[in-house]
């Protein structure tokens, strides 16, 4: 008969051994634009990666001006084959004002424009189906009700649900609550006061992360999280230098160097010399413009962080987004080493 000190320590043994199996980690890509053209780049970044999966948004559910009643916008359009061998994930972006007045047929509604526009993807590719949503503590009942109610159409049973999870939505989730979902999607972007003028980070902030994760939230959530990382910067626009006016789609580092019309301050601030038009935007003399961007070094520090906590054995390392002109700024072997370190 085994001794109980020595089956003690065989437990042990086979617990540290178990702790000790790698992740079987699943990189992937989200999406976002309205239109898949096929673009040769990105299907390089696809099949290159490689994409395990391919998080594609649908449409987003605004509400109508006139109507007040929530309407989807933003349509996807499929004008090219979709990568083969992929899993692709539908993805609906639903606006938090729709909450404020809700329709009992929202989640019939939902799901049946999700199941038209699918009806072109390949069979038997999609077994999960995202929903992203910045709720709040006001807002968390009438989408949990949703999400209840989404998850018994016909489109949505017998698939996975996952559910987007903003960084604070972590930190206080006692407050905003759990979504009734299978799967989370730890959004690890968009983390600061972007309407905030100064010289700070809102894309991705490694001191603002650490103060959202601590050393345990992420390993106590209560859902399997996946995690999404950023490939993107923008500019945003303060006139007058405090009032928050937008972000400037189209206007970069490049246009920022151009000295006759922007005086450079502070780290990442440009000052607008002149009044001018660029891009299509009118820029009056005075304004601030504060240049964002995702280096590599910071998106591998953010991974690190997560990765520590992660419980997750096979999590989804999703990045944010497929598109062929962000995609010059980080090459395929950087966004490997980024994945990895999850393993």
């Amino acid at each position: 008969m085994i001794p109980r000190i020595l089956l003690a320590i065989l437990f042990c043994t086979l617990l540290s051994c178990r702790d000790g199996i790698p992740r079987v980690v699943r990189p992937a890509f989200y999406y976002w634009k309205q239109t898949w053209t096929g673009n040769a780049t990105e299907r390089k970044y696809v099949e290159e990666l490689p994409a395990r999966r391919l998080y594609i948004k649908l449409f987003d559910v605004d509400v109508d001006e006139v109507t007040k009643a929530p309407v989807p916008v933003a349509m996807f359009k499929q004008q090219a084959p979709l990568p083969t061998g992929v899993e692709i994930v539908p993805v609906v972006f639903l606006m938090n004002e729709v909450w404020a007045k809700p329709d009992p047929k929202l989640a019939e509604n939902v799901a049946r424009l999700m199941e038209q526009l699918c009806d072109s993807f390949p069979a038997g590719s999609i077994h999960e189906i995202q929903l992203d949503c910045d709720w709040t503590q006001t807002s968390r009942a009438a989408y949990f009700a949703f999400i209840e109610q989404i998850k018994k159409t016909s489109f949505f049973q017998h698939r996975r649900v996952s559910a987007t999870i903003r960084l604070y939505q972590v930190k206080y989730a006692v407050r905003t609550g759990v979504p009734p979902v299978d799967r989370g999607l730890l959004m690890c972007y968009n983390m600061g006061d972007l309407r905030k003028p100064g010289p700070h980070n809102s894309i991705l902030d490694l001191s603002t992360m650490e103060s959202y994760l601590g050393e345990n939230r992420v390993k106590d959530y209560p859902l399997p999280l996946d995690v999404a990382f950023p490939l993107f910067s923008w500019s945003v626009l303060f006139r007058n230098g405090t009032e928050y006016t937008g972000i400037l789609r189209n206007v970069g580092s490049a246009e920022l160097q151009d000295t006759t019309t922007f005086a450079r301050g502070a780290a990442s601030l440009y000052t607008v010399r002149k009044d001018t038009l660029i891009k299509g935007y009118a820029l009056t003399k005075g304004s601030v413009i504060r240049r964002e961007t995702t280096d590599l070094e910071t998106l591998a520090a953010s991974a690190a962080m997560v990765a520590k906590q992660l419980q997750t054995r096979e999590p989804v390392i999703i990045f944010y987004h497929l598109d062929s002109t962000t995609l010059e700024k980080y090459p395929l072997d950087e966004l490997q080493k980024i994945y990895r370190l999850f393993n």
